[in-house]
């Protein structure tokens, strides 16, 4: 186990209509880099593997539907609407 605890397992549904899970520790959001936009408007997930922190995935946020954190269920992050 990392230094952030396990993994939360996360839940992406692509403009596509592709569902995917991935397993991360931190998203960061466009604009959340403390307070600065960042260009293009990207949503970032990174993850301590292997002792290693990692870039598990990039993407437009334009791209992206909907994000979902499965692992807690009660806490559920939908950042674009729809069910929890």
């Amino acid at each position: 186990m990392s230094d952030y605890g396990a993994p939360e397992t996360f839940e992406i549904t692509w403009s596509t209509g592709h569902v995917e899970r991935i397993q991360a520790h931190q998203v960061s959001w466009p604009g959340s880099t403390f307070g600065a936009i960042v260009r293009p408007q990207l949503i970032n997930f990174h993850g301590e593997f292997d002792g290693a922190w990692t870039l598990v995935l990039s993407a437009l946020e334009a791209d992206i539907v909907r994000v979902r954190n499965i692992t807690r269920t009660e806490e559920s992050i939908d950042r674009f609407g729809g069910d929890s």
